[in-house]
């Protein structure tokens, strides 16, 4: 009798261990600069999305006179959306259940027992040191000729933004849940504009910019697309542009970064034009920047 017991007690044990634990979930999230709210056609804007199975989308260049286009395809999806300003917003398959201090990042729900927290910044286009470096007159900024002026450039531009964001980012650490941030930097990356890179005639010079650097040293986080593609040479993966001028400096500005114990990433793909610069390419691509995708494993 005591050994029927035993067994009735193990088996109740193991269906309750088995009804507590939660199935890892795939999740994949996108960053997609859109022109201008929609470029060349907002149509096409939203089929990229839909036909890329992205499930969380940060959006820069979100309106268009007046208008936030990112929440016209969020509604016309049946999705939930955020707006941060007029540039920056967030749309979600998933409810938007909360937001941080500093409103920067949203808290997103996927099932009972899977939440992320979401961040989305549109970085400040101007300067633009990568064309001051090259020598490029842009927007009035004066020309760059070492490490330490583009980086002091750089944060003077964007370190006001990304120290407030990195701020609400330490503080959701706490509960544990996996944080990504998307943005348009307009900035490269600190893993890109190496001694490497430099020498193979990718950049002019190396540069750990200050944008990136700040995000993965204090936050911890990881970029997406250099976990799967590691070598900044083999890989550049630029997203700027799709469309060049005809001097331009191509780069990879646009960036999905992550964090956390419970996640993995699977894959990173460019979604742009129908071209060997994108992985996922479109006929009637409608931006003038490539979108990263990124596809998770929650666990």
């Amino acid at each position: 009798m005591k050994t029927f017991y035993n067994i009735i007690t193990s088996v109740f044990f193991i269906l309750l261990i088995s009804s507590c634990s939660s199935k890892p979930v795939q999740l994949n999230v996108m960053s997609f600069n859109i022109w201008v709210g929609g470029g060349k056609s907002l149509d096409a804007t939203a089929q990229v999305i839909v036909d890329s199975k992205a499930d969380i989308v940060g959006i820069q260049e979100s309106t268009r006179a007046g208008k936030n286009m990112a929440v016209h395809i969020a509604d016309s999806l049946g999705w939930y959306s955020y707006v941060y300003s007029n540039s920056p917003t967030i749309i979600s398959r998933y409810p938007i259940v909360d937001t941080t201090t500093n409103k920067y990042g949203v808290k997103i729900k996927i099932d009972e027992k899977h939440f992320v927290w979401m961040f989305n910044v549109h970085l400040m286009y101007c300067p633009y040191e990568p064309y001051q470096l090259n020598g490029i007159e842009y927007c009035g900024a004066p020309l760059l000729e070492t490490e330490q002026q583009a980086i002091e450039s750089a944060i003077k531009s964007r370190g006001e933004t990304v120290n407030a964001s990195v701020a609400d980012m330490l503080e959701v650490q706490k509960e544990g849940y996996p944080i990504f941030i998307t943005g348009d930097f307009n900035e490269p990356s600190c893993l890109d504009w190496t001694k490497k890179a430099t020498e193979a005639g990718l950049c002019k010079i190396p540069v750990a910019w200050p944008s990136t650097k700040a995000y993965l040293d204090k936050a911890g986080m990881k970029d997406s697309y250099r976990v799967i593609y590691p070598d900044e040479v083999k890989n550049p993966g630029h997203t700027w542009t799709t469309l060049p001028a005809e001097n331009e400096i191509l780069d990879r500005i646009d960036f999905l970064l992550f964090w956390g114990e419970k996640i993995k990433v699977e894959n990173s793909q460019l979604a742009g034009e129908s071209s060997d610069l994108s992985d996922i390419k479109f006929n009637n691509y409608p931006s003038d920047h490539r979108a990263v995708l990124s596809t998770f494993i929650l666990e």
